[in-house]
Protein backbone atom coordinates (compact mmCIF):
# COMPACT_ATOMS: atom_id res chain seq x y z
CA UNK A 1 0.00 0.00 0.00
CA UNK A 2 0.89 3.45 -0.87
CA UNK A 3 0.03 6.74 1.10
CA UNK A 4 -0.14 10.33 0.61
CA UNK A 5 -0.15 12.70 3.59
CA UNK A 6 -2.41 16.21 2.94
CA UNK A 7 -1.95 18.79 5.22
CA UNK A 8 -4.75 21.27 5.33
CA UNK A 9 -4.27 24.50 6.76
CA UNK A 10 -3.79 28.08 5.08
CA UNK A 11 -1.36 28.64 7.82
CA UNK A 12 0.81 26.22 6.66
CA UNK A 13 0.90 27.64 2.98
CA UNK A 14 1.53 31.23 4.37
CA UNK A 15 4.92 29.78 6.49
CA UNK A 16 3.11 30.50 9.75
CA UNK A 17 3.90 26.72 11.16
CA UNK A 18 6.24 24.48 9.54
CA UNK A 19 4.22 20.96 8.87
CA UNK A 20 5.75 18.62 11.20
CA UNK A 21 2.92 16.37 11.01
CA UNK A 22 3.70 15.18 8.04
CA UNK A 23 6.96 14.47 9.30
CA UNK A 24 5.75 12.02 11.91
CA UNK A 25 3.11 10.01 9.87
CA UNK A 26 6.21 9.48 7.10
CA UNK A 27 8.39 8.07 10.07
CA UNK A 28 5.95 6.36 11.38
CA UNK A 29 3.87 4.55 8.05
CA UNK A 30 6.98 1.87 7.28
CA UNK A 31 6.79 0.35 10.60
CA UNK A 32 3.50 -0.73 9.27
CA UNK A 33 4.50 -1.14 5.52
CA UNK A 34 3.14 1.87 3.88
CA UNK A 35 5.14 3.90 1.37
CA UNK A 36 4.65 7.29 1.44
CA UNK A 37 4.88 8.60 -2.11
CA UNK A 38 3.36 11.86 -1.49
CA UNK A 39 3.50 15.18 0.48
CA UNK A 40 0.27 17.85 -0.14
CA UNK A 41 -0.41 20.89 1.59
CA UNK A 42 -3.92 22.75 1.05
CA UNK A 43 -5.53 25.73 2.26
CA UNK A 44 -9.35 26.25 4.32
CA UNK A 45 -10.71 26.03 0.75
CA UNK A 46 -13.23 23.42 -0.41
CA UNK A 47 -12.98 23.83 -3.73
CA UNK A 48 -9.43 22.88 -3.80
CA UNK A 49 -9.52 20.55 -1.06
CA UNK A 50 -11.71 18.54 -3.22
CA UNK A 51 -9.62 18.82 -6.30
CA UNK A 52 -6.36 17.56 -3.71
CA UNK A 53 -8.66 14.71 -2.59
CA UNK A 54 -9.48 13.56 -6.09
CA UNK A 55 -5.86 13.61 -7.16
CA UNK A 56 -5.03 12.03 -4.23
CA UNK A 57 -7.35 9.30 -4.89
CA UNK A 58 -5.89 8.89 -8.36
CA UNK A 59 -2.55 7.98 -7.12
CA UNK A 60 -2.40 6.74 -4.01
CA UNK A 61 -4.33 3.91 -1.26
CA UNK A 62 -4.65 5.63 1.41
CA UNK A 63 -5.17 9.57 2.11
CA UNK A 64 -4.11 10.84 5.34
CA UNK A 65 -4.84 14.27 5.84
CA UNK A 66 -4.42 16.49 9.03
CA UNK A 67 -5.66 19.91 9.96
CA UNK A 68 -9.56 21.16 9.81
CA UNK A 69 -11.48 19.65 12.06
CA UNK A 70 -11.97 22.31 14.28
CA UNK A 71 -15.15 24.14 15.30
CA UNK A 72 -15.09 27.53 13.35
CA UNK A 73 -16.12 28.20 10.02
CA UNK A 74 -12.63 27.70 8.01
CA UNK A 75 -12.40 24.00 9.17
CA UNK A 76 -14.18 21.72 6.57
CA UNK A 77 -12.43 18.71 6.16
CA UNK A 78 -14.72 16.15 6.97
CA UNK A 79 -17.13 18.44 4.86
CA UNK A 80 -15.47 18.38 2.19
CA UNK A 81 -14.38 14.57 2.44
CA UNK A 82 -18.14 13.88 3.21
CA UNK A 83 -19.48 15.19 0.34
CA UNK A 84 -16.66 14.10 -1.91
CA UNK A 85 -17.74 10.20 -0.83
CA UNK A 86 -21.19 10.96 -0.95
CA UNK A 87 -21.79 10.24 2.99
CA UNK A 88 -23.87 12.28 5.29
CA UNK A 89 -22.45 13.82 8.62
CA UNK A 90 -24.25 12.22 11.37
CA UNK A 91 -24.11 12.91 15.15
CA UNK A 92 -21.98 10.74 17.30
CA UNK A 93 -23.21 11.00 20.70
CA UNK A 94 -20.15 9.48 22.43
CA UNK A 95 -17.75 12.70 20.99
CA UNK A 96 -20.26 14.85 21.99
CA UNK A 97 -20.83 13.86 25.52
CA UNK A 98 -16.67 13.63 25.94
CA UNK A 99 -16.58 17.58 24.86
CA UNK A 100 -19.03 18.47 26.99
CA UNK A 101 -16.95 16.61 29.73
CA UNK A 102 -14.16 18.38 28.43
CA UNK A 103 -15.12 21.98 28.54
CA UNK A 104 -17.17 20.95 32.04
CA UNK A 105 -13.63 19.35 33.62
CA UNK A 106 -12.25 23.16 32.56
CA UNK A 107 -14.95 24.76 33.63
CA UNK A 108 -15.21 27.05 30.65
CA UNK A 109 -19.00 26.97 28.79
CA UNK A 110 -18.73 25.15 25.15
CA UNK A 111 -20.20 27.67 22.63
CA UNK A 112 -22.43 26.00 19.98
CA UNK A 113 -19.67 25.65 17.18
CA UNK A 114 -17.84 23.01 18.65
CA UNK A 115 -20.94 20.71 18.45
CA UNK A 116 -19.84 20.55 14.37
CA UNK A 117 -16.98 18.50 15.55
CA UNK A 118 -19.04 15.68 16.93
CA UNK A 119 -20.80 15.29 13.33
CA UNK A 120 -19.08 12.88 11.45
CA UNK A 121 -19.07 11.21 7.96
CA UNK A 122 -21.80 7.80 8.59
CA UNK A 123 -19.85 4.43 8.85
CA UNK A 124 -16.95 5.69 9.29
CA UNK A 125 -14.66 4.60 12.14
CA UNK A 126 -14.09 7.08 15.01
CA UNK A 127 -10.59 7.85 16.02
CA UNK A 128 -11.21 9.04 19.56
CA UNK A 129 -9.38 12.08 20.57
CA UNK A 130 -8.19 12.32 24.64
CA UNK A 131 -6.15 15.82 24.42
CA UNK A 132 -8.76 17.76 22.28
CA UNK A 133 -12.09 18.30 21.11
CA UNK A 134 -12.31 17.09 18.18
CA UNK A 135 -12.07 13.23 17.37
CA UNK A 136 -10.72 12.10 13.91
CA UNK A 137 -12.05 9.06 11.49
CA UNK A 138 -11.28 6.76 8.87
CA UNK A 139 -13.48 5.68 5.91
CA UNK A 140 -13.23 2.58 3.98
CA UNK A 141 -14.40 2.32 0.14
CA UNK A 142 -13.60 1.30 -3.31
CA UNK A 143 -10.04 0.50 -2.21
CA UNK A 144 -9.27 3.48 -0.90
CA UNK A 145 -8.78 4.39 2.44
CA UNK A 146 -9.35 8.49 3.89
CA UNK A 147 -8.07 9.17 7.45
CA UNK A 148 -8.69 12.62 9.23
CA UNK A 149 -6.63 13.90 12.24
CA UNK A 150 -6.80 17.28 13.87
CA UNK A 151 -3.88 19.42 13.10
CA UNK A 152 -2.01 20.02 16.64
CA UNK A 153 0.68 17.75 16.88
CA UNK A 154 -0.21 16.70 20.96
CA UNK A 155 -3.22 15.62 19.48
CA UNK A 156 -2.40 14.10 15.96
CA UNK A 157 0.53 11.90 17.73
CA UNK A 158 -1.25 9.76 20.07
CA UNK A 159 -4.42 9.35 17.83
CA UNK A 160 -1.94 8.42 15.26
CA UNK A 161 -0.32 5.78 17.10
CA UNK A 162 -2.72 4.41 19.42
CA UNK A 163 -5.31 4.01 16.64
CA UNK A 164 -4.41 4.50 13.03
CA UNK A 165 -1.25 2.32 13.00
CA UNK A 166 -2.38 -0.34 14.85
CA UNK A 167 -5.47 -0.08 12.83
CA UNK A 168 -2.66 -0.44 9.32
CA UNK A 169 -0.87 -2.68 10.95
CA UNK A 170 -3.74 -5.51 11.25
CA UNK A 171 -3.95 -4.72 7.61
CA UNK A 172 -0.64 -5.41 6.38
CA UNK A 173 1.56 -7.93 5.67
CA UNK A 174 4.84 -6.03 5.04
CA UNK A 175 6.75 -3.70 7.10
CA UNK A 176 9.66 -1.57 5.86
CA UNK A 177 12.95 -1.10 8.06
CA UNK A 178 15.78 1.41 7.30
CA UNK A 179 19.15 1.57 8.61
CA UNK A 180 20.94 5.45 8.14
CA UNK A 181 24.46 5.56 7.41
CA UNK A 182 26.17 9.04 8.16
CA UNK A 183 29.22 10.12 6.53
CA UNK A 184 31.59 12.71 6.68
CA UNK A 185 35.01 13.47 4.76
CA UNK A 186 34.15 12.54 1.54
CA UNK A 187 31.14 14.52 -0.90
CA UNK A 188 27.97 12.90 -2.65
CA UNK A 189 29.04 12.29 -6.13
CA UNK A 190 32.50 10.64 -4.51
CA UNK A 191 30.59 8.80 -2.16
CA UNK A 192 27.97 7.61 -5.13
CA UNK A 193 30.80 6.89 -7.17
CA UNK A 194 31.91 4.34 -4.71
CA UNK A 195 29.17 2.51 -4.67
CA UNK A 196 27.37 2.63 -7.86
CA UNK A 197 27.29 -0.89 -8.46
CA UNK A 198 25.01 -2.06 -5.41
CA UNK A 199 22.57 1.28 -6.48
CA UNK A 200 22.70 0.15 -10.06
CA UNK A 201 21.77 -3.51 -8.93
CA UNK A 202 19.19 -2.57 -5.92
CA UNK A 203 16.03 -4.37 -5.70
CA UNK A 204 15.31 -5.34 -2.40
CA UNK A 205 16.81 -3.38 0.15
CA UNK A 206 17.05 0.14 -2.02
CA UNK A 207 19.79 2.31 -1.52
CA UNK A 208 19.70 6.42 -1.25
CA UNK A 209 21.49 9.14 -0.68
CA UNK A 210 20.51 12.44 0.87
CA UNK A 211 23.09 15.71 1.23
CA UNK A 212 22.94 17.16 3.99
CA UNK A 213 24.98 20.42 5.57
CA UNK A 214 28.65 19.10 5.75
CA UNK A 215 27.89 15.21 5.28
CA UNK A 216 25.84 12.81 3.21
CA UNK A 217 23.47 10.44 4.80
CA UNK A 218 22.56 6.59 3.20
CA UNK A 219 19.54 5.47 3.82
CA UNK A 220 19.20 1.67 3.09
CA UNK A 221 15.68 0.20 3.56
CA UNK A 222 14.37 -3.32 3.29
CA UNK A 223 10.80 -4.67 2.38
CA UNK A 224 9.94 -7.71 5.48
CA UNK A 225 7.18 -9.69 5.93
CA UNK A 226 5.83 -7.81 9.08
CA UNK A 227 7.16 -10.82 11.86
CA UNK A 228 10.50 -11.41 10.07
CA UNK A 229 13.89 -10.46 11.45
CA UNK A 230 14.79 -6.86 10.69
CA UNK A 231 18.40 -7.43 9.90
CA UNK A 232 18.40 -10.73 7.49
CA UNK A 233 18.80 -8.69 4.19
CA UNK A 234 20.12 -5.19 5.31
CA UNK A 235 23.19 -6.07 7.69
CA UNK A 236 24.89 -7.14 4.79
CA UNK A 237 24.39 -4.27 2.52
CA UNK A 238 25.76 -1.96 5.13
CA UNK A 239 28.53 -3.68 5.85
CA UNK A 240 29.92 -3.70 2.16
CA UNK A 241 29.47 -0.25 2.62
CA UNK A 242 31.34 0.54 5.25
CA UNK A 243 33.83 -1.85 3.90
CA UNK A 244 34.04 0.77 0.63
CA UNK A 245 33.86 3.74 2.66
CA UNK A 246 35.89 3.00 5.24
CA UNK A 247 36.27 5.55 8.43
CA UNK A 248 34.01 8.31 6.39
CA UNK A 249 31.17 6.17 7.97
CA UNK A 250 30.76 7.77 11.35
CA UNK A 251 27.48 6.00 12.12
CA UNK A 252 24.75 3.30 11.18
CA UNK A 253 22.57 4.13 13.60
CA UNK A 254 21.59 7.51 12.41
CA UNK A 255 23.51 9.47 14.94
CA UNK A 256 24.91 12.91 15.04
CA UNK A 257 28.73 13.71 14.81
CA UNK A 258 28.41 15.04 18.37
CA UNK A 259 26.50 12.04 19.85
CA UNK A 260 29.51 9.76 18.12
CA UNK A 261 32.22 11.98 19.37
CA UNK A 262 30.79 12.29 22.97
CA UNK A 263 30.31 8.33 23.59
CA UNK A 264 33.55 7.75 22.32
CA UNK A 265 34.82 10.05 24.88
CA UNK A 266 32.86 8.88 27.77
CA UNK A 267 33.76 5.13 26.34
CA UNK A 268 37.39 6.05 26.53
CA UNK A 269 37.47 8.06 29.96
CA UNK A 270 38.53 11.11 28.40
CA UNK A 271 38.58 14.73 29.17
CA UNK A 272 38.90 17.54 26.26
CA UNK A 273 39.33 21.15 27.31
CA UNK A 274 38.08 23.84 24.61
CA UNK A 275 38.47 27.00 23.95
CA UNK A 276 36.44 29.20 21.39
CA UNK A 277 36.37 31.99 20.02
CA UNK A 278 35.11 32.74 16.82
CA UNK A 279 32.41 29.86 17.36
CA UNK A 280 31.23 31.52 20.01
CA UNK A 281 30.58 28.18 22.38
CA UNK A 282 29.07 26.13 19.64
CA UNK A 283 31.87 23.13 19.92
CA UNK A 284 30.64 22.73 23.60
CA UNK A 285 26.77 23.35 23.05
CA UNK A 286 27.04 20.63 20.78
CA UNK A 287 29.10 18.14 22.65
CA UNK A 288 26.77 18.72 26.20
CA UNK A 289 23.57 19.03 24.33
Amino acid sequence: MNAEILAVGTELLMGQIANTNAQYISARLPDVGIGVFYHSVVGDNPVRLKECLKLAFSRSDIVIMTGGLGPTQDDLTKETVASAMNRKLVLDQDSLDKMQAFFKKLNRPMTDNNIKQAYLPENSIIIRNKNGTAPGCIIEEAGKIVVMLPGPPSEMRPMLDDTVIPYFYEKSEFKLVSRFLRIFGIGESAMEDMILDLINAQTNPTIAPYAKDGEVTLRVTARYPKNDSDDDIITPVVNEIKKRLGDTVYSTENRNMEEVAAQLLVNTNTTIAIAESCTGGLVSSRLTD
